[in-house]
């Protein structure tokens, strides 16, 4: 299973995906499904096991416009 980290900044998505990716993690940048009501946005999906890992990276990165994580 993944999850899809969404953002309402294209530019903090961009840094997700690359900090994951430093610390080689598969992780891709798509657009934000229609169904979670954000009209504009990015989000990363990546596997499920790092999402801690995410978290204290959007955390270290300051990443302010993330929006949750939700299972896809």
């Amino acid at each position: 299973m993944n999850t899809l980290a969404p953002f309402r900044s294209r530019s903090e998505a961009l840094r997700l995906q690359s900090a994951l990716k430093e610390h080689r993690v598969a992780a891709a940048v798509i657009n934000t499904p229609s169904y979670m009501g954000q009209s504009c946005g990015l989000s990363v999906t990546f596997p499920h096991e790092y999402q801690a890992l995410a978290k204290s990276l959007i955390d270290k990165y300051r990443l302010a416009s993330f929006a949750g994580f939700f299972p896809r």
